[in-house]
């Protein structure tokens, strides 16, 4: 997975991901998963500092995207875990190209630092409920 150029029209964002978003997920959504919530216990599982939840970076890119539309769907694929703290960029393609059903608007997120990707997905217009 390449990172792509940037779309002027699309949604370019570099952001931090703070060391607790893997606490702060957990209350929120119920997953105490351990390789979340902190370095010591994402240790004993193989990780060397806790993670990002893949879910609250799909929520994440989405929130950063702007008006999505009525009806669609999102399908995502992970790619490399985000070790906590990081800084991370979003590409995407505008939300805006999404008309006719089966419109498609792909994003990814990826390391600020690098190419590597941690997230690619695509948006897909169910409805032309635009």
């Amino acid at each position: 997975m390449v990172k792509p150029e940037v779309n002027e029209e699309g949604v370019h964002s570099i952001f931090e991901v703070p060391e607790d978003i893997g606490r702060r997920y957990a209350f929120v959504s119920g997953d105490f998963n351990l390789i979340h919530l902190h370095p010591l216990s994402a240790r004993a599982f193989g990780f060397p500092k806790a993670i990002a939840h893949g879910m609250w970076s799909k929520a994440k890119c989405l929130a950063l995207m702007g008006d999505l539309p009525d009806a669609y769907t999102i399908d995502v694929s992970f790619k490399l875990p985000i070790f906590l703290p990081a800084e991370v960029e979003l590409i995407a393609e505008p939300v805006a190209q999404l008309k006719n059903v089966d419109d498609t608007c792909e994003f990814g997120l990826y390391s600020s630092k690098n190419n590597k990707p941690h997230l690619a997905g695509v948006v897909t217009l169910k409805s032309d409920s635009k």
